[in-house]
């Protein structure tokens, strides 16, 4: 696998939310190496996941649109230009409460490329390394009253 891959030759991977881990719909572009990993995010307006955490420290970047990011108690309303970071193993989610997508590039480091997210996921790799993530982590849903969050910040 090389260092470098085309945008075309990423696979954009479709993820439905139904029920426990939230609604809505998403579209991903994923790559890693060996310490971080990279992702493109497409969320469509409604898109709310249902909180997790994951040993990964998250920085998320708004590249257009809006969203809500939440860690535990507290909520951020982020806009396109926006920077907004999760600690390691932070219960968060998103919703995206407008009417149009938001854009969102996701760096989590160490790689969030476990279970699920391998799926469709880029190794960006040179011949002469090892074509895995050192210590890769993935979403861990739990249990949170994320309801009464959004209530203090959104009201009834």
């Amino acid at each position: 696998m090389p260092l470098h891959c085309k945008a075309e030759n990423i696979p954009n991977r479709q993820v439905v939310r139904s029920g426990e881990q939230g609604e809505g719909s998403m579209v991903v572009k994923r790559a890693y190496g060996s310490e971080c990993s990279l992702m493109h995010a497409v969320r469509a307006p409604g898109y709310h996941t249902t909180p997790h955490a994951h040993a990964a420290e998250q920085i998320n970047h708004v590249l257009q649109g809006e969203i809500w990011f939440f860690v535990e108690n507290d909520g951020f309303h982020c806009k396109a230009g926006d920077f907004h970071r999760v600690p390691s193993n932070k219960i968060h989610w998103a919703w995206n409460r407008s009417n149009a997508d938001a854009i969102v590039v996701e760096a989590h480091s160490p790689a969030l490329v476990a279970g699920p997210q391998s799926e469709g996921s880029i190794g960006l790799f040179s011949d002469d390394e090892a074509a895995v993530a050192k210590a890769p982590c993935q979403n861990n849903f739990v249990r949170f009253n994320w309801q009464s969050v959004e209530r203090k910040i959104f009201g009834a």
